[in-house]
């Protein structure tokens, strides 16, 4: 990556067509066609993902984004990285101006979240895991999976500098009450207080309730028995 460039989007997934990574690429196009030429020369895509040889998959999609960014005219702006390590992973998060996550439907995921921590704003398609972790708007941005939407977020970070430390800190603040361990475990006690509230609670409904019954079953003998006498 030339170190004259200032914006940095990074994406980070596997080398897998579900994951949706040339939505990111493409959303490069859209910036391009949208900004200035001096603009676009401050801006730059990592794309890092998971990779093994002997998955077709992983290297017929490498193959594709590869040749989609050559023909769409935005290969010198797009840097691919085949796996990294987690030394690496923290590097880039660190670095980045801000996450892309381009999968639809995902699963709860991780890396935004560790995207938040690391104070690195986050950008992901309105769906699945991302609603759960990304508040729009203030820890990052939720959005159609389309590459103007996409870039239409992106470009918030190219024409305002302060964009990243403001969302990047509130990402953080998110992470550390919602998702960290002490976060965890006191979701936890509280689950287990309230669980055990509960429990005195029907206890003490079930005590009533026999009691209820018992005197109206006593009453109901006494009945039977006087009317018998």
């Amino acid at each position: 990556m030339p170190d004259n460039r200032h914006v940095v989007f990074l994406s980070i997934n596997r080398y897998e067509r579900k994951k949706n990574l040339a939505l990111a690429v493409n959303a490069m196009k859209e910036i391009k066609d949208a900004c200035s030429s001096d603009d676009w020369e401050q801006i730059h895509l990592i794309m890092a993902g998971g990779y093994d040889e002997r998955v077709a998959e992983n290297k017929e999609y490498y193959t594709d984004l590869v040749t989609l960014s050559r023909d769409i005219g935005v290969d010198g702006h797009v840097t691919f990285l085949r796996s990294f390590s987690d030394e690496e992973k923290i590097a880039l998060l660190r670095s980045a101006t801000c996450l892309l996550y381009t999968p639809s439907n995902e699963h709860f995921g991780i890396v935004p979240i560790e995207a938040m921590f690391m104070r690195c704003p986050v950008i992901a398609c309105n769906s699945g895991g991302p609603r759960e972790t990304v508040k729009d708007q203030v820890t990052g941005y939720l959005c159609e999976p389309t590459a103007i939407e996409f870039a239409k977020r992106m470009l918030l970070f190219v024409r305002d500098s302060d964009h990243k430390e403001t969302l990047g800190n509130e990402g953080h603040s998110r992470v550390v009450e919602n998702f960290s361990f002490d976060a965890f475990t006191s979701n936890l006690d509280r689950m287990v207080h309230d669980t055990k509230k509960k429990s005195r609670q029907n206890s003490s409904f079930f005590f009533w309730l026999v009691a209820f019954l018992l005197v109206v079953f006593g009453f109901i003998i006494v009945k039977i028995f006087s009317t018998t006498v």
